[in-house]
């Protein structure tokens, strides 16, 4: 782990010692290193500090200066030879924080829109004592600021500014209930999260924000639609420069294969680099999970094809264990998600990559987001007067998928052109919050107004399709938490690569949504590639299944949580409830109805909560565990 934070005072104002050690405690807590540095001319008067924390070294500095301009932060460009220009600074010597800094130093804010990649960084003029933070297009790498008793407070984990560990009712009433959470907001009560793409500055007193990049800024291109042979090229092109771009030049690169087609993508495109050398190195491995037990998903079929056809070795991690093994409490993590249930097979992961000397792992997230699209294309239809097209296609879909026809339509045709008042009345009326969150809970914070089908309806009247597609890109920001893994290992996102995003916005639901043949533009990009057996395949396992069943696997574990929890003290679920939900999830036979999902997702939240205020897992529910290193 290695993180960082930034005190600023504002208005000239000093930062007290006393002040100062309050953010030691984390890293104290956690048995890390760490070393505080003042910064530039407000050294004398400590109005700039950065505390930098680490157990494990590796890696480019996390500070930058040159006289009085400093920058900390983690930062890996994609363009990098452009910002080598701009800036007049070259040589493989020099860090990418090192270039950001150049850029700021002399451009200002509005050098970042220019920036190509992943980065959160705060920049310091110590002369006139402003300040510019920025994150990439998605947040891949975060950035939270506070702001207490005159001293603006930038991090890199949000728990680090997390003083008093007290936590923002509203958060985690959105995330418990499914809703687009609203922007900026964290788990903990006064640390905001910088959203993807946005500037913060500073000049003496204040935060001002700005966004430096949009999707609703690219529109759909037609041209497209008779271009598919150029379309799947320029995929197949951009995908391909994004691996190479993400591969570590030393070789330390390995990738989860899940035997999906983004995954398999990935690693297919990292090995077609490799054997026509336009990269030194493949990739080092890639590691497989199987989960058979309780849902028979085993997707060795494919993963194992990929891996025989580019000749790299293939790591199964078979039937891991789910939530806790025995072997270890989870640690503490900086934000609830699944990778608190999926610790156990996220550490022997890590034992088997760090173990080769792995410090970087690919993963093909957000390949759904860009290229699945959604079917409101024909709402967009019939507003364009297509209506006897649509219904025809329609049908012809839903005999194709053996699905109902009135609800195909209903979904993707009636619901997205209903006046909105409408569409939120149906939309409450079928039981879109779950029923153990409180009455209060759902009014206070407008909840069912604010689920996420709701906001992928939305769109204007013929740009639904559009719309729906940009609501989905610009979820994936809030799942962008890589846990346990992104504490020890740089995970790479090749999918979100900026042109390539661009790109995908730009094409039309044809080359996208066609039956039986989901993502079809990036099928055809991986012709020749990827092996058939994958990239014709259709259908793919989940991990949502593995949670829900471990309801019934892990119940002795999860009871604990019912007993008294915090999101019921914070007034967000009726205890009662959710109890009596679990006990229908974990006693009857798994069914994948989506019902242990949601109870799921609601302990995930809850017991986060409890761990880290020490309340879970209590003893009587562990074999020989201890705490994670």
């Amino acid at each position: 782990m290695r993180y960082f934070v930034c005190l600023l005072g504002q208005a000239g104002r000093g930062i007290g010692e006393a002040f100062q050690r309050q953010y030691e405690a984390l890293p104290r807590a956690r048995g890390l290193e760490f070393a505080w540095q003042e910064l530039g001319a407000a050294a004398h008067s400590r109005q700039a500090l950065v505390l930098v924390a680490w157990d494990d070294p590796w890696g480019d500095s996390l500070l930058a200066r040159a006289g009085d301009h400093v920058a900390v932060g983690m930062v890996r460009l994609d363009n990098r030879k452009d910002i080598e220009r701009l800036t007049e600074c070259t040589g493989e010597s020099v860090p990418d924080l090192e270039l950001v800094r150049c850029a700021v130093a002399r451009y200002g804010p509005s050098c970042i829109s220019r920036l190509l990649g992943d980065f959160a960084f705060v920049a310091w003029d110590g002369t006139t004592r402003e300040v510019t933070a920025a994150t990439d297009a998605f947040a891949v790498k975060k950035l939270y600021y506070a702001e207490r008793d005159g001293v603006i407070a930038f991090a890199s984990r949000a728990e680090a500014l997390a003083l008093q560990e007290c936590y923002n009712a509203q958060f985690l009433a959105e995330l418990a209930t499914g809703c687009v959470v609203t922007p900026g907001l964290s788990p903990y009560a006064g640390v905001r999260q910088l959203p993807p793409a946005h500037v913060a500055v500073s000049k003496g007193v204040g935060i001002t924000l700005r966004q430096h990049w949009s999707p609703t800024d690219f529109t759909i291109e037609s041209r497209w639609t008779n271009r598919e042979r150029g379309a799947a090229e320029t995929c197949r092109d951009l995908l391909a420069e994004s691996v190479r771009l993400r591969l570590d030049p030393a070789g330390r690169t390995w990738s989860q294969l899940s035997g999906g087609l983004d995954s398999s993508s990935i690693v297919s495109l990292a090995q077609w680099l490799a054997e026509r050398g336009v990269v030194s190195h493949c990739l080092a491995g890639t590691v497989t999970y199987v989960d058979w037990q309780g849902t028979e998903s085993d997707e060795r079929k494919y993963s194992e094809a990929v891996a025989a056809r580019w000749r790299i070795d293939n790591h199964a991690i078979v039937d891991p264990p789910i939530w806790q093994d025995g072997e270890v409490v989870p640690p503490r993590t900086d934000w609830p998600g699944e990778s608190l249930a999926l610790y156990p097979r996220e550490r022997r992961l890590l034992h088997m990559v760090r173990g080769a000397g792995g410090r970087v792992l690919l993963t093909g997230f957000a390949g759904d987001e860009l290229f699945t699209g959604t079917m409101y294309f024909f709402a967009d239809w019939i507003a364009r007067g297509r209506t006897v097209a649509a219904l025809r296609e329609m049908a012809r879909r839903a005999a194709i998928g053996q699905a109902s026809f009135w609800e195909l339509a209903y979904r993707n045709a009636v619901l997205p052109l209903l006046p909105q008042a409408i569409r939120h009345s149906l939309l409450r009326n079928q039981g879109t919050v779950l029923p153990w969150v409180t009455r209060t809970a759902v009014r206070w914070y407008q909840l069912r107004d604010r689920v996420a089908a709701a906001a992928t309806y939305a769109g204007p009247i013929g740009q639904k399709y559009h719309h729906g597609v940009v609501t989905n890109l610009v979820a994936i920001s809030g799942l962008l938490h890589s846990g346990f893994l992104g504490d020890v290992l740089d995970v790479r996102y090749p999918f979100l690569y900026r042109p390539l995003v661009e790109f995908a916005l730009r094409l039309p639901p044809e080359l996208c949504v066609r039956p039986q043949a989901r993502k079809w533009v990036l099928r055809e990009a991986m012709r020749g590639i990827l092996p058939e057996v994958v990239r014709t395949r259709i259908g793919k396992g989940g991990v949502c299944s593995v949670l829900g069943w471990s309801l019934t696997a892990q119940r002795s574990l999860l009871e604990p949580l019912l007993q008294k929890p915090l999101l019921a003290e914070l007034g967000i679920i009726d205890p009662a409830k959710l109890r009596a939900a679990f006990d229908v999830a974990s006693r009857r036979p798994y069914r994948d109805d989506h019902l242990e999902t949601l109870v799921q997702s609601t302990l995930l939240l809850e017991a986060w909560l409890q761990l880290r205020s020490d309340r879970w897992p209590p003893p009587r529910c562990l074999s020989n565990a201890v705490p994670a290193a």
